[in-house]
């Protein structure tokens, strides 16, 4: 890294805000993904209900 210039302090928050982002949706992507079969199965037996 030698040649460039020291990233600003508002760089470097702005990109560890961002990187938190990014691992928020990871998370919540993987969440949604883990759940959907047991969420499939929990809207089935509500609409059997409520047929």
């Amino acid at each position: 890294m030698e040649g460039e210039a020291p990233a600003s302090s508002a760089e470097a928050v702005e990109r560890e805000t961002a990187e938190r982002r990014r691992e928020r949706r990871r998370t919540l992507v993987q969440a949604v993904l883990d759940w959907s079969p047991v969420l499939a199965r929990l809207t089935t037996i509500v609409m059997q209900h409520l047929s």
